[in-house]
């Protein structure tokens, strides 16, 4: 499996091109709100980098919030045609770039950056581990790192075959899975007391992307790797980070998919120490 090139991982981009066509400004809204949860107005005037863009609706967000600059960069062409797409029509005339390249081909030697955003990525590099660290080599000394990874349960090595099947093996297979996965979620709401229909309807509002787009992500996004939130500390502390804001999902067993516990970390490198 190449960390570089995207043949050997699920094919994201399409997806995001689907959902793409349909993102409203109340899209770039949530995503607003979901950035400055995260960060508040540490933004203003800030250099941004975001690592597996995607839809490229979070670049947006950060422009909205006073980014000075942004960089974002996918491994999967389709995310960065999309991306560009998404940022031509939001932000005409901002400074950003948006190019293909994977987390493991920036270097801090060609420009580090105030914040440095990995929003479910670094867990489908093939070598989380690694890409935690070298995102966090690419930090301003001072400057944020924001990543959300997903929570080790019981289940991770089962889902692991799954998405390793949906993403590599016969395309028949997909429609089938994404049907019984949206199928039991809504069914396991239901039983709940919740209105599945509500659900999906303001969903887009709640995630900033759609019921159906969430599914699929989940289900092919191979490599897969997840982590207790003491494993992704000591990852980060070891690179002298000191941790923020921790906010954690709320799985336990992930019988029907896995959440992402988000992390705000801090550098604690001066500026003499580059």
């Amino acid at each position: 499996m190449s960390q570089v090139d995207s043949k050997t991982h699920y094919d994201f981009g399409k997806n995001w091109a689907r959902f793409a066509e349909d993102v409203a400004e109340r899209n770039a809204a949530e995503a607003v709100k979901g950035l400055s949860r995260l960060i508040g107005d540490n933004l203003e005037g800030k250099s941004f980098l975001d690592i597996g863009c995607g839809s490229g609706l979070h670049a947006v967000a950060a422009l909205q919030l006073g980014a000075a600059s942004v960089r974002a960069v996918d491994l999967d062409p389709n995310s960065v045609s999309t991306a560009r797409h998404l940022l031509t029509r939001f932000a005409a005339g901002e400074p950003w770039h948006v190019e293909e390249r994977s987390v493991f081909e920036l270097s801090a030697a060609s420009g580090r950056y105030d914040v440095v955003y990995a929003w479910g990525v670094l867990h489908h590099t093939g070598r989380m581990r690694d890409a935690i660290r070298h995102a966090a080599s690419l930090v301003e000394p001072g400057g944020l790192l924001v990543i959300a990874i997903y929570r080790k349960t019981p289940l991770c090595p089962a889902w692991r075959l799954e998405k390793k099947f949906y993403a590599l093996g016969p395309r028949w297979y997909r429609p089938i899975a994404d049907f019984c996965l949206a199928a039991l979620t809504l069914a396991a709401l239901a039983m709940t007391g919740r209105n599945p229909v509500a659900y999906v309807r303001q969903y887009p509002r709640a995630r900033g992307m759609t019921f159906m787009t969430n599914i699929r992500d989940w289900l092919g996004g191979y490599p897969y790797e997840s982590a207790s939130p003491e494993e992704i500390r000591g990852i980060v502390a070891a690179s002298g980070f000191r941790e923020e804001r921790f906010l954690p999902c709320n799985t336990r067993m992930g019988l029907l998919g896995v959440g992402c516990d988000e992390y705000v970390f801090r550098s604690q490198a001066t500026a003499d120490a580059r």
